[in-house]
């Protein structure tokens, strides 16, 4: 509701082409969520954490405020108060970010190592099915009958299915793990040797050691010097994706012209079956191939996939061709994204869930926030064909960095 579908109202209310591709930058919550992740990491609620767990409720207040803000952005028309909508999106990328750590810790620590895979595909597809099915063809559908402000009304009243999942799934089991207890003991020892250090700046110094600075001691220990290019193609490899996705909104509804419901019902078909079908086969892949191998294919696949809104550039508005080369590029993005999530979720520990796991998947995003905010302008520069073009060549720094890490790696 922040992304590609708010690139659809804005594309309808006449909005710039250069301010559409400026909203990837409505994401920036997403790229540093790990600030706050400790929090979310720590804070435990007293009673009402034990009784009903910190993770479900840090999900289930994210959700009442995501409901909330959304609704807010109902009663609002971009085209004559554009700054309202887009301040309203931005805080609904914050809680939505925030949300994403309480679940990605949820689903690290419910999972066990065997099943990491084929939940993890699970989830994504879980992920998958509201953010195209309702956030997406849902949408656009809804807004051909009743127009934009009222749709996201009827998203913000459907944010009540993620609080009810929230009510009926169990809280996690935890237990500290040594690291953790070992991180813990270093502070006490300080905090023992300093005697300067008493009360409040006691608690706020072992807060800070254990949930900031040693997340990021750990993956340290764990990887040393292939932190760097490990990081790096955090960040590049779904660049292309984010490259693209930022303006493929603008290009089949505005350029090509296609109507919203014919571009709901490709979305929830042949897209939603690819995309599924893509989740299905990466959790498959994983299981058998190997990480490496299966991150190989979803690179690859993911690079081709760009160059198909080429030739839609060539052939124009053609149903059959939309339907094909979406279903192939969300065929493609779910691989990517199944083997991805898998690759990140195994360079978490388990002492520090919520906060790795934000930094990494903050960093990915870094590439759909920041890198791929010009792209409006870019199209504007050289046209359609050569934006598409360029955008599947952009693979190329995360083939070189997977190339470099997989000469050590199974």
């Amino acid at each position: 509701m922040t992304g590609e579908t708010l690139r659809f109202w804005f594309t309808d209310a006449g909005i710039d082409l250069g301010i559409i591709g400026l909203t990837s930058l409505i994401g920036t919550a997403y790229t540093i969520k790990f600030l706050w992740a400790p929090l979310v990491d720590r804070i435990e609620f007293g009673a009402l954490g034990r009784r009903f767990g910190k993770r479900r409720i840090w999900l289930i207040s994210t959700q009442i405020g995501i409901a909330i803000l959304i609704f807010a952005m109902s009663t609002f028309d971009p085209a004559a108060d554009l700054a309202p909508v887009i301040w309203l999106a931005i805080g609904v990328a914050f809680l939505s970010a925030t949300q994403d750590v309480a679940v990605d810790a949820y689903r690290i620590e419910y999972l066990q190592e065997r099943q990491l895979a084929g939940g993890t595909a699970t989830h994504t597809a879980g992920w998958y099915l509201g953010a195209r099915l309702a956030g997406g063809a849902l949408a656009l559908a809804l807004a051909d009958l009743v127009e934009w402000q009222a749709t996201y009304a009827v998203m913000a009243f459907l944010m009540g299915v993620g609080m009810l999942a929230v009510i009926i799934n169990a809280e996690p089991v935890r237990q500290d793990s040594e690291e953790l207890r070992r991180r813990r003991e270093q502070v006490r020892r300080f905090l023992s040797a300093h005697p300067q250090f008493a009360g409040p700046s006691a608690r706020l110094i072992g807060f800070l050691y254990v949930s900031v600075i040693s997340p990021f001691l750990d993956l340290w220990r764990r990887h040393r010097w292939a932190l760097v290019p490990l990081l790096l193609l955090v960040i590049f490899f779904k660049f292309q994706d984010a490259f693209a996705g930022v303006m493929t909104g603008p290009f089949v509804r505005g350029e090509l012209g296609f109507d919203r419901t014919a571009l709901a019902g490709v979305y929830k078909t042949v897209g939603l079956a690819a995309a599924l079908a893509g989740f299905f086969v990466a959790g498959l892949m994983v299981s058998v191939i190997g990480l490496m191998r299966s991150l190989w294919i979803g690179a690859v696949l993911q690079m081709v996939s760009n160059f198909g809104f080429c030739w839609l550039v060539i052939v124009g508005r053609d149903y059959g061709w939309l339907a094909a080369v979406n279903g192939f590029e969300n065929f493609a993005s779910g691989i990517g994204n199944a083997v991805f999530v898998v690759f990140l979720s195994r360079l978490c520990s388990d002492a520090y869930t919520a906060t790795q796991f934000a930094l990494l998947s903050a960093l990915a995003l870094l590439a759909r926030t920041f890198l791929a905010a010009p792209a409006g302008y870019l199209v504007e520069f050289v046209g359609w064909f050569n934006f598409f073009a360029l955008s599947g060549f952009s693979a190329i720094p995360g083939l070189l960095l997977l190339w470099w890490l997989s000469r050590d790696r199974a």
